[in-house]
């Protein structure tokens, strides 16, 4: 099968990127071909894991964002040529804020499937969080459309009253739209919009015994607001009252690290708190080897949260607020803790057992690794491969209703 994908980032910006080379990979070592068309954008120097190119939104000036962000023509310009050029026999668009809804309308002569990752243009519930947080009067509370500044504001009318409906229209030229959770699947269904879930997946670590001093608390993800690592920040003073040598470790950047690390130095945390930014996925599987649990206080609906079936992969609990997708991978009280989002004394408890209670952290860090295998890449790509099959089907059962609807 030959294989057309599209998004914004050509390299590993996130979870969303991480998923295409990772799927690409197994496609690929099945027979598949596959090709990834990318923007433009990112430092120079990075490593894409993209085939061609288009020229993205944010190198526009501040006008001709304002029309590009609707309608990218170097995007719809590309997608048709590669798909005159390639011929692929199925196409799957990722993020489109770089791209704009006008590869959707690009699409129309090929099976596709559209991908919905999070808080996209065209997902009016998740909208806001989308939004930097200087698009809000007050920046320290969560994200609402009544919090908005007039900037922020303006934006919003932007996308509710332009960019949804292009978007909702783009929707009509391809054959299935794909969310990665159930909270995902009901939020849209919502909207009015019908998709199909396949629970999200990652490349799976192998599991590792727990170290022997428990002590090391572990965040891997962006650090934006909305990622609520300051009240994980807060929460840590409690959980060293009781355990003096507790120690954090954050993994990753993002446009809230200087006030977090101001955060830190406020609270007095010194040396137990380590920030030690972008990490690669080795990298990565070392620290979640030397941590003892691994904490996601996410304050805004993640769509999934892949980190989590990662550190549960090697045999680690997860303490996790409870909300968007999250509850679909952890279960509460077994591979770890469910908790509310933005309070940081229930977050501290809920550490503070797990790093006291050894027979308890050994019992979950059991349970996790064995769940976390319901999530691996290669099952998730095997639904895909099938989703791609009923893509294909949709598209000529479309293709003959039209032409046996056409006047003679």
């Amino acid at each position: 099968m030959k294989i057309l994908r599209i998004t914004s980032l050509g390299y590993e910006s996130g979870g969303a990127e991480t998923g295409i080379v990772l799927t690409n990979e197994v496609l690929r070592a099945r027979g598949h071909e596959v090709r990834v068309i990318a923007s433009d954008a990112g430092p120079a120097d990075v490593r894409r894991f993209s085939d061609v190119t288009y020229r993205a939104c944010s190198h526009h000036s501040f006008l001709g964002k304002i029309f590009v962000r609707l309608w990218n023509p170097d995007a719809y310009r590309v997608v048709r040529r590669e798909i005159k050029s390639f011929a692929p026999d199925v196409i799957q668009v990722h993020t489109t804020y770089e791209a704009s809804a006008s590869v959707l309308f690009a699409t129309s002569v090929v099976p596709a499937i559209f991908t919905v990752h999070g808080a996209e243009d065209y997902t009016r519930g998740l909208l806001v969080w989308g939004f930097p947080q200087r698009f809000f009067r007050d920046q320290t509370a969560i994200p609402s459309a009544r919090n908005l500044s007039l900037l922020g504001m303006l934006h919003y009318l932007y996308h509710a009253l332009l960019s949804v409906p292009l978007y909702r229209r783009g929707m009509w030229h391809v054959d299935r739209v794909l969310v990665m959770s159930t909270y995902m699947l009901e939020l849209l269904h919502r909207e009015g919009v019908e998709a199909t879930c396949i629970p999200n997946a990652t490349k799976l670590f192998r599991p590792s015994p727990l170290p022997e001093e428990r002590t090391t608390v572990l965040y891997v993800g962006r650090l934006e607001f909305a990622k609520g690592v300051h009240h994980l920040l807060t929460a840590f003073p409690e959980v060293r009252k009781h355990i003096p040598t507790a120690r954090l470790v954050v993994a990753g950047t993002g446009s809230y690290e200087r006030e977090l690390r101001t955060l830190a130095t406020e609270l007095g945390l010194g040396s137990a708190v380590r920030f030690v930014g972008y990490r690669t996925r080795d990298d990565l599987y070392a620290l979640y080897k030397q941590s003892t649990l691994v904490v996601m206080p996410s304050i805004w609906p993640e769509p999934f949260g892949k980190v989590g079936v990662e550190a549960m992969s090697v045999g680690r609990p997860v303490v996790a607020t409870g909300v968007g997708g999250m509850s679909e991978w952890l279960r509460d009280g077994v591979t770890g803790y469910l908790v509310p989002p933005g309070d940081p004394h229930v977050l501290a408890t809920s550490v503070t057992a797990l790093l006291k209670n050894r027979t308890v952290c050994e019992s979950m860090a059991f349970a996790a690794a064995g769940h976390a295998t319901l999530f691996s890449i290669e099952q998730y790509t095997t639904r895909l491969e099938a989703l791609y099959q009923e893509a294909i089907a949709e598209h000529r059962r479309q293709v003959i209703r039209t032409t046996s609807a056409a006047p003679n």
